[in-house]
């Protein structure tokens, strides 16, 4: 029994054949044997980079250019092919017979055309010029055999990408009330230009800006921001900040930096920001001239006008052969060992703060005395020293 198909049945049988049939001129491959023929190059036969220079930048041949480059799916700036055609570094290279190449101009009728799919069935490679350039965020391969000229375009991925790097300068140390330079430095290792770089670095809120290297820069907040527009593949920026630091200890400095086509970066330093030290010994007696057999009183007292704290405090008294020690109190004990006074060490003096001693002493022979007194502490590589004048009658 033989069964028609229905209307419906048709036109489905009819797509199908369609589908078909399209799907095979898609995938259509040319099959080329020789090149140079008159007829179909695009241009005279290429002897050097020049000759393709001159080729591809001809004015007689620049709609024929435009065709081929719309035909072979660019995008870009015809602009930027022009200034790629007369800078770019040309490689000679060599394609291999059987290569399906992805596409390859010709003429028809004396009319350019592109023809995709191409496979070189001929008996030599083919020699060819090359070279790349981006235009717009795409990067672009062109190929030029030079037998024909019949060069075509293609895409190259993957796409270029700016690459942000982000490091942070600044001293290790530096002494509290000094000023403190601290400089973000911003690069663009990628190969392509970054539209807009914002850059932020986050400072201690106590840090008061005295002084920025650019004049964009602004604080927001916590953070000192900076805008970069546009930042080009190479291109470096440097952003400085001078702050002067109000209290001894470790500063910290935090910077990112994010583009506008997503990039980012982010950098750290620190700075031990020390303070000096600096102490004033004093030293008075009490009661001079004094009498053999009477006491004076020496006060003595040591006060810590640097910006640091200063470590084991401690002062030693030496007594002339014409006095002996009795007693004595302060803000550590005493002890006597012969004609020395010592007093046992502070852990700790802070900045702006005092620390007193009071020695009794009684003259035992008449002379003209010299009361002295050695300070010593972590931060000095030396004694300190004070005398004071007593005369014993």
């Amino acid at each position: 029994m033989n069964h028609r198909p229905s209307p419906i049945q048709h036109v489905l049988l009819m797509l199908v054949a369609l589908c078909l049939c399209a799907s095979a001129v898609a995938s259509e491959l040319h099959r080329a044997t020789r090149l140079g023929n008159p007829a179909t190059r695009f241009a005279d036969p290429l002897h050097s980079p020049d000759d393709l220079r001159r080729t591809l930048s001809s004015e007689a041949l620049r709609q024929d250019v435009n065709t081929i480059l719309r035909q072979s799916g660019y995008l870009g700036h015809f602009d930027d092919f022009l200034a790629a055609v007369a800078t770019a570094e040309i490689r000679a290279i060599s394609i291999p017979v059987g290569t399906v190449l992805p596409a390859m101009s010709t003429r028809r009728r004396g009319e350019a055309r592109l023809l995709r799919n191409v496979l070189w069935a001929g008996k030599e490679p083919i020699d060819a010029y090359e070279f790349s350039f981006i235009s717009g965020d795409r990067r672009y391969r062109v190929v030029t055999p030079k037998a024909c000229s019949n060069f075509w375009v293609e895409e190259q991925l993957p796409r270029p990408a700016p690459v942000l790097e982000l490091s942070c300068t600044a001293p290790a140390n530096v002494a509290l009330g000094r000023p403190l330079t601290v400089c973000p430095q911003l690069a663009n290792t990628g190969d392509l230009a970054e539209r807009q770089v914002d850059l932020r670095m986050r400072v201690p809120a106590e840090l008061a800006v005295e002084h920025l290297s650019v004049a964009t820069g602004a604080r927001d907040g916590a953070d000192l921001v900076w805008r970069f527009a546009p930042l080009a593949p190479g291109e470096r920026r440097e952003a400085c900040v001078t702050h002067t630091p109000t209290r001894a200890g470790a500063l910290h400095f935090a910077a990112t930096a994010s583009g506008e086509r997503g990039s980012a970066a982010t950098a750290h330093c620190a700075v031990d920001v020390h303070g000096v030290p600096a102490v004033l010994l004093h030293v008075i007696d009490i009661g001079d001239p004094v009498e053999v057999g009477k006491d004076v009183v020496y006060e003595i007292a040591v006060f810590n006008q640097g910006s640091t704290a200063l470590t084991q405090v401690a002062i030693v008294a030496t007594l002339e052969p014409q006095q002996r020690y009795v007693e004595g109190g302060g803000d550590s004990p005493l002890h006597a060992e012969g004609q020395r006074v010592i007093a046992q060490p502070l852990p700790e003096l802070l900045p702006r703060t005092r620390a007193t001693w009071r020695m009794v002493v009684k003259a035992v022979e008449a002379g003209d005395v010299r009361f002295g007194i050695d300070l010593t502490a972590d931060q000095f590589a030396r004694p300190v020293q004070e005398t004071e004048a007593t005369f014993q009658y």
